[in-house]
């Protein structure tokens, strides 16, 4: 996948960093995670859940989706992180690496997965992706302010205030919806 994010000019001029998506279609990308179950979330050791560049989410019957970050330089200094995700084959997700594997204490059932998207002045940014499960909790990866970095929030674990911007200044968009 490309290591940035190629910046798209709405027709009102509004500056749009989309997700990047490889191995399937947004919709697609729907279809293939309704109802499945998360098995294993996990990053490489000498990263943390605070700050990760690599997560990869393993459901039920061979899924498995990674999730990286690009960093996209608009204008001047203002850099904003974006969203790339890959749906795996289960080798390759597999690597000579080590894994942090988190625990998962019960069955997550995905119902929707999301784009957590910020708006700001004449610009528009995917900056993570949302999963939200049957019982209602909800797991987020969102692109932070260290270029390329992500945090990643487990269900049941206190939302953080911030991302890359403040978190009450994202929508959530159903994938769906994005195209």
């Amino acid at each position: 996948m490309k290591p940035y994010t190629t910046i798209e000019v709405l027709p009102d001029d509004t500056r749009y960093l989309p997700m990047q998506w490889n191995g399937a279609k947004p919709s697609e990308v729907a279809q293939l995670l309704q109802g499945r179950r998360l098995l294993a979330c996990r990053f490489p050791s000498t990263q943390t859940a605070n700050l990760a560049w690599q997560v990869v989410f393993s459901f039920d019957s061979n899924v498995s989706l990674e999730v990286t970050s690009s960093s996209t330089v608009v204008q001047g200094w203002d850099e904003f992180g974006t969203i790339n995700v890959e749906i795996l084959s289960s080798a390759l997700t597999e690597s000579e690496c080590e894994w942090v594997n988190l625990e998962l204490s019960e069955a997550l059932d995905v119902t929707c997965v999301e784009v957590v998207r910020w708006q700001g002045a004449g610009l528009i940014v995917d900056s993570g992706i949302r999963l939200r499960f049957s019982d209602d909790r909800i797991l987020s990866v969102v692109a932070v302010d260290v270029p390329g970095a992500l945090l990643l929030t487990l269900p049941g674990d206190v939302a953080p205030r911030s991302w890359q911007f403040p978190a009450n200044d994202y929508v959530y968009v159903s994938i769906e919806e994005v195209g």
